[in-house]
């Protein structure tokens, strides 16, 4: 009888394990859902890098024009990431998640049979709007709809893999058809359209996404019905405004403070970045490598790009993070300085490989990070959405007149005021490593302590 009593008690266990299982994977799709918004963000703007010298030929612009479009893409970029979350919250979360995918699509394949300057430069503007709000809107569907505080943090993490991803993912099919010329750029926003199309309607087809988006509504009015927030010091109540006449209870930093220098770390390393991966294959083209050579680059450190996302995401939160970051800003200072001082396209091709890699280390991904760990859960996408968008203004104006700087005669100018930006990002983001020294990652009430000003 007893032998009988212990065979029959895992049978609840396991069913216990398939639906914890089923859940998990519900969430996995979902965070890959999400996460493909971050790869076509990513992916539009280097589908645009690693053909610009095509568009250029193909449909006879000039270097302002070049510009224009680069510009275009970043001012757009910029404002649907610095509205995204404010959009959202009118428009609606869920609702905003499904469509920015298709207004994607079909942006990409307005670009992908563009006749003239007029329709890609459209194209490209709607296309970037669409991905700028979809990047801070697809991390807040992860955190509205992901009730675990370590699983929301993977999945977040996921995202930037995606990023990366997206960077590469262009650059491989710009080689694959660079013998096709003209008509291989688009067939690389032609492709990159039907992932568009794929992801809209994974959104929207998929019943577990739709089950989780259902699952934390019900949690929210539960939340609404009993009250549980009146008694709560989780802020969901305080607006970005509020936060930011705060100060962080842990730290005792004012939060204007951690927020402004964020956003100069952001903005100073977002310049280079911006520049990398706009501009390295006209730059390579322009020191006479062919498109060929250029895209082949690109791939190499696309590659690069991924291994170091991957392999800064296995370091454990805390001090070796922070000792790999100035690891990262010193070693993007190194690139630059190459750069500048080989002025060729091996040195050219060097420093990218290098910023490429370490830049997971001193870059994006830490400043997605430290907003998630300084920042209120109740305003963190807001305020991400905030310094995601500030960080991309610069990089629009920038893209006007690199095009026209980085040619004989002023190129060594404009990379050695590159070599001084990167030393800005290096200043910036280690003050803020400097201010949030002592704030307990997996600790909640860091993220949620704030006190009067």
């Amino acid at each position: 009888m007893k032998a009988s009593t212990q065979a029959q008690t895992p049978t609840p266990e396991s069913a216990e394990d398939r639906t914890t299982a089923s859940t998990d994977r519900a969430y996995g799709t979902l965070g890959m859902a999400a996460g493909l918004g971050s790869f076509l963000g990513a992916g539009t703007i280097l589908a645009l890098s690693s053909t610009l010298a095509l568009w250029r030929e193909g449909l006879q612009m000039n270097a302002a024009q070049v510009g224009a479009v680069s510009a275009i893409l970043t001012f757009a970029f910029a404002a649907g990431s610095f509205c995204g979350g404010f959009v959202a919250q009118r428009f609606g979360l869920v609702r905003m998640f499904n469509l920015n995918a298709f207004v994607c699509a079909i942006a990409l394949a307005a670009c992908a049979a563009a006749p003239n300057f007029i329709v890609l430069a459209l194209g490209i503007g709607v296309a970037a709007l669409a991905v700028g709000f979809d990047l801070p809107v697809s991390i807040s569907v992860i955190t509205h709809d992901v009730p675990d505080e370590t699983l929301k943090g993977q999945l977040v993490s996921r995202t930037q893999v995606l990023w990366s991803a997206g960077i590469l993912g262009p650059y491989v099919l710009a080689l694959a058809v660079s013998p096709l010329g003209f008509l291989g750029a688009r067939v690389v926003f032609g492709l990159l359209a039907v992932v568009a199309l794929g992801t809209a309607l994974w959104r929207v087809a998929d019943p577990r996404i739709s089950r989780l988006h259902r699952a934390a509504a019900d949690r929210e009015r539960a939340f609404a019905a009993t009250g549980a927030d009146d008694d709560s010091p989780s802020t969901r109540s305080m607006g970005i405004v509020d936060v930011l006449r705060s100060v962080h209870a842990r730290t005792g930093r004012s939060y204007a403070l951690l927020f402004s220098v964020l956003a100069l770390f952001y903005v100073m390393w977002n310049l280079m970045a911006n520049t990398i991966n706009q501009f390295q294959t006209y730059l390579l083209v322009s020191q006479h490598a062919s498109q060929m050579q250029a895209v082949f680059i690109g791939i190499v450190a696309a590659v690069l790009c991924v291994a170091g996302g991957m392999a800064y995401g296995r370091v454990p939160k805390g001090v070796w993070r922070d000792r790999l970051f100035w690891v990262g800003a010193a070693a993007q200072v190194l690139a630059m300085a190459i750069m500048a001082v080989g002025g060729t396209m091996w040195s050219t091709a060097l420093a990218v490989m290098l910023f490429q890699f370490f830049g997971n280390f001193a870059g994006e991904m830490n400043a997605k990070v430290w907003t998630q760990e300084t920042f209120p859960v109740a305003v963190s996408a807001e305020a991400q959405s905030l310094i995601l968008g500030i960080g991309r203004i610069p990089c629009a104006f920038a893209s006007l007149v690199l095009p026209s700087l980085l040619v004989p005669g002023v190129i060594d100018v404009a990379l050695w005021a590159f070599v001084v930006v990167a030393a800005l990002s290096g200043v910036f983001g280690g003050l803020v490593v400097r201010l949030t020294t002592g704030r307990g990652c997996a600790d909640t009430t860091a993220r949620v302590g704030v006190s009067a000003a």
